[in-house]
């Protein structure tokens, strides 16, 4: 039993047709509709990206994408809402995956004080999944801002894997900030 992550609709696509009256991305990739979570008077309160980061400037509901967008508004859960998209696949056993050996990033920063260059290194072992989600996260932030910055892509279709990354952290980091 697993997500299928390429059975889910583009976030565009699903958000066009579940809001009703979205407007047309403005040039930062958002879109803005009436919030399905409250009822908002100006109906423009709630802002979605075409990338699927969602937002209400009214009742301050947030989240990453259509799982976590149907998970918030039906109240089912993770399993259910992948099941809703059509991009849940029982009855499959899953190769296992290669274990690799431990990685263990540094932190470096190069200085200079009074003339003088310093270099500096320090391991950088995250200790909990938290940690280690939220430098998934700055990464693939860092990474799209060095494509955005016109940096190339290290392989074709990089951008949507980076922007996937992303908001998959995003929600990931959200529960467990939730569940303590």
């Amino acid at each position: 039993m697993s997500l299928r992550k390429e059975l889910l609709p583009l976030a565009r696509t699903f958000y066009r047709r579940e809001l009703e009256q979205l407007t047309t991305p403005d040039r930062r990739g958002w879109m803005k509709a009436s919030c399905p979570f409250h009822k908002s008077k100006s109906g423009k309160s709630f802002s979605v990206h075409i990338d699927g980061h969602f937002f209400c400037f009214g009742c301050k509901v947030k989240g990453g994408g259509p799982i976590t967008f149907l998970r918030l508004r039906d109240g089912i859960g993770f399993k259910d809402a992948c099941k809703l998209l059509g991009a849940w696949q029982e009855g499959q056993k899953r190769r296992a995956k290669p274990r690799l050996g431990p990685l263990v990033p540094f932190l470096t920063m190069d200085f200079v004080v009074d003339g003088i260059e310093y270099h500096a290194s320090v391991e950088d072992q995250p200790r909990t999944e938290l940690e280690l989600l939220r430098r998934f996260h700055a990464e693939a932030t860092d990474r799209l801002h060095e494509i955005h910055n016109g940096d190339a892509e290290k392989f074709e279709g990089e951008e949507q894997v980076q922007w996937a990354i992303l908001a998959d952290t995003w929600e990931l980091i959200e529960m467990e900030v939730r569940n303590g």
